[in-house]
């Protein structure tokens, strides 16, 4: 049981990395461009495949975390890592959108440039926020008696 239920913790953090990813990817959309209706349809397309394809780029870059056992022990101990990385990438998210980090880009649209995100920031917190989900493991009660026991 405690092996399947080990396992099994990647659908939730899939769904919930999905979730933050989008919505994350969707807000960063609104504040950079509207062209009108086709981004309310294209956007949201283009969101969902951007945010599945970084699902399956870092859940290949956090496997070691799922396959190593000792990795996993430790990150599953230090499970607060995870609430670290997502403060910091929120951080680095914010900070692309300060004026001493925008950057001019020119929009062929309207023919004029525009103000946008940090483009390492931006993407860097981005990925970060959606590593730090998709690799939360909660404290469970069954790894805080392991943890005990391994303390004696």
């Amino acid at each position: 049981m405690k092996l399947l239920v080990s396992h099994l913790i990647v659908i939730p953090q899939i769904i919930a990395a999905f979730i933050v990813g989008l919505c994350y990817y969707m807000l960063a959309m609104v504040m950079t461009a509207y062209d009108g209706f086709i981004s309310l349809i294209l956007q949201p397309i283009m969101g969902t495949i951007v945010t599945l394809l970084a699902i399956i780029i870092l859940l290949g870059a956090g496997l070691p975390i799922r396959l190593l056992k000792q990795v996993n022990q430790w990150w599953r101990l230090h499970w607060w890592i995870s609430f670290i990385l997502g403060a910091l990438a929120f951080a680095m998210m914010g900070a692309s959108w300060l004026p001493c980090f925008r950057i001019r880009v020119f929009d062929p649209e309207i023919m004029l440039p525009v103000e946008s995100f940090h483009p390492v920031l931006a993407i860097g917190g981005w990925l970060l926020t959606l590593f730090a989900v998709l690799h939360f493991y909660p404290p469970l009660p069954w790894h805080k008696s392991q943890e005990h026991e391994r303390q004696r």
